[in-house]
């Protein structure tokens, strides 16, 4: 498929988020192909899908043997008691069981198999549910204690087909991936085909572009912020400063403080409102997702629950 990219080390030591699926099974194997021989095998059951998901399991105990880390967890009941979304008590849980891999472990690394085709679908995603920009995974991606790294990113869900149908490599399917339940499952099967048709052309080269392009935009931008004091020793936003810029940069200076502040699930319409506190007639606080509050005092902007 393609070399292991630069800032990947096969002799250091990462986990690796192994489902069971095609995806992750192909990176298993290109890692052991491409001389990693450092790796922990991590798999979370989710127990969504009764039989199926003890089967997953199974086949990786086959495949790896004593070679891997599993946790179980209900997500179902999971998502009733803290009022989520399947999708979302899936990811909490899963990182929560990275978390605890990475303690026992001491290795923090951690793998994951998001190919070309997935962050399409994340940035289509993100764009319809309001997000600032066009905005898709990262290859390298640090939340918390954690370090996250796709190294598929830009492997087209065609060519991990290939490269598992030509070494004859099993792997296991997930049947609820074909069903309307979850958002992206629609927009992986009905609207990005669907477009696609229309367009006459597969659309997801096209997106991923606009994207790029997107993140060159913003990282010009961070550049030029960096050269500005926007903070105040106290890291809270300098208002007089922050008023100088040309509103795209407000924008853009709001956006990355509520970000280094591990503010959840931001949104355009979010950065919109934090923006308007920035004038000294507004309310001077504004509520944030994850229970925290934006507050405008004596010129600076700061967050406090």
């Amino acid at each position: 498929m393609i070399p292991p990219p630069k800032w990947l080390d096969p002799k250091e030591p990462y986990l690796l988020g192994l489902s069971g699926g095609r995806d992750s099974v192909a990176l298993y194997h290109w890692l052991a192909e491409n001389g990693f021989q450092k790796i922990i095998c991590c798999h979370l059951n989710h127990g969504l899908r009764d039989d199926e998901s003890d089967d997953d399991e199974r086949f990786l105990r086959k495949l790896l043997g004593a070679d891997l880390r599993v946790g179980r967890v209900n997500v179902t009941e999971l998502a009733k008691s803290e009022s989520l979304s399947i999708e979302t008590a899936a990811r909490d849980a899963r990182h929560r069981f990275f978390e605890k891999c990475a303690t026992e472990t001491g290795i923090n690394h951690i793998l994951l198999a998001h190919h070309a085709d997935d962050q399409a679908e994340t940035i289509l995603f993100n764009l319809l549910r309001g997000a600032a920009g066009l905005k898709g995974m990262k290859t390298r991606q640090e939340l918390g204690p954690l370090t996250f790294l796709r190294p598929f990113l830009e492997v087209r869900r065609d060519t991990i087909n290939q490269y598992l149908s030509s070494l004859n490599h099993s792997f296991r399917d997930d049947s609820s991936n074909l069903e309307p339940f979850a958002t992206r499952n629609r927009l992986r099967n009905e609207v990005i085909p669907l477009l696609s048709e229309i367009m006459k052309r597969d659309i997801i080269p096209n997106i991923l572009r606009a994207s790029d392009h997107h993140r060159e935009l913003e990282n010009t931008a961070d550049t030029y912020l960096s050269s500005v004091e926007i903070l105040d020793p106290q890291g809270r936003l300098h208002l007089p400063t922050l008023r100088s810029l040309p509103q795209a940069l407000q924008k853009r200076a709001i956006h990355q403080f509520l970000l280094s502040h591990q503010i959840p699930n931001l949104t355009s319409a979010h950065v919109e409102q934090a923006l308007t506190i920035t004038n000294p007639d507004a309310p001077p606080s504004i509520n944030l997702p994850g229970g925290q509050r934006l507050r405008r005092k004596e010129a600076r902007l700061f967050i406090s629950p």
